[in-house]
This record gives C-alpha cells, sequence and structure tokens, in this order.
C-alpha cells in the first residue's frame, strides 16, 4: 500500500508541476518573473511532504475511513 501511495504521490506531483512550469514558463516569457519559478517548485515539494505524512485510509460499503482497519471493532 505504501508503494501505491507514493506513486500516487509522485504522479500528482509531476502532472502539478508540469502544469505550473508551463504557466511560469508563459509568466516569465511575457512579464519577466523568473524567481516565482523557484517559489512553485518550494511549494511542490512541500505538497509532495505532506502527502506523504497522509495517514492510510480505506473505502468500505459502509463509507471512507480514515486510520482505522477495515473490519475492526471497538470495545
Amino acid at each position: 500500500m505504501k508503494t501505491a501511495k507514493s506513486i500516487t504521490a509522485f504522479l500528482f506531483l509531476v502532472m502539478v508541476w508540469v502544469t505550473v512550469a508551463i504557466v511560469e514558463w508563459d509568466l516569465a516569457l511575457h512579464l519577466g518573473i523568473v524567481c516565482s519559478v523557484f517559489v512553485s517548485i518550494s511549494a511542490l515539494f512541500m505538497l509532495l511532504g505532506a502527502l506523504l505524512r497522509a495517514p492510510e485510509a480505506y473505502e468500505d460499503k459502509n463509507g471512507f475511513h480514515i486510520g482505522a482497519l477495515a473490519g475492526a471493532t471497538l470495545s
């Protein structure tokens, strides 16, 4: 499960980074904004860190549950 979570976080980061890079490139060409590229890259790395620290969860017929195991009962 941890591998799937890491792969999902990485693919999300790549898609967001490519989108932001395209927008930043257009801004840099038209407005001369270069330092904002560094700000956006650092923000994306912070987002990746938050995604990797997110708790595990699962979904069953009763809904989406965070931090509990499937079939676990409270005693």
